[in-house]
């Protein structure tokens, strides 16, 4: 399953999301048990400066217990300082 955020960079904050989300919350997420990869893509195509963040986690167990850790909430509410429309989805391959 793959966890997928999408977010508007902040004016400004461009390079301090940046670093924030290929420094610690790439190293949250790739620490955690059950996560396979990790990756962030800039959106080239969206008329503003977009960032999308892809976790693959191996179980829905292993995201649940992920999702309640006391961390990962502190970084996410570090995420929502530095962009806007922050919105998340859970995809599961159909193939």
């Amino acid at each position: 399953m793959i966890h997928h955020t999408l977010c508007e960079v902040l004016p400004a904050k461009e390079a301090e999301l940046d670093a924030f989300l290929t420094g610690k919350f790439k190293k949250f997420w790739s620490r955690s048990s059950g996560v396979v990869r990790y990756h962030v893509y800039g959106d080239k195509l969206a008329n503003k400066l977009e960032r999308v963040i892809m976790v693959e986690v191996g179980s829905f167990r292993d995201y649940d217990m992920i999702i309640d850790l006391d961390e990962r909430k502190v970084l996410h509410d570090e995420l929502l300082t530095l962009a806007t429309n922050v919105t998340s989805r859970i995809l599961e391959p159909i193939e």
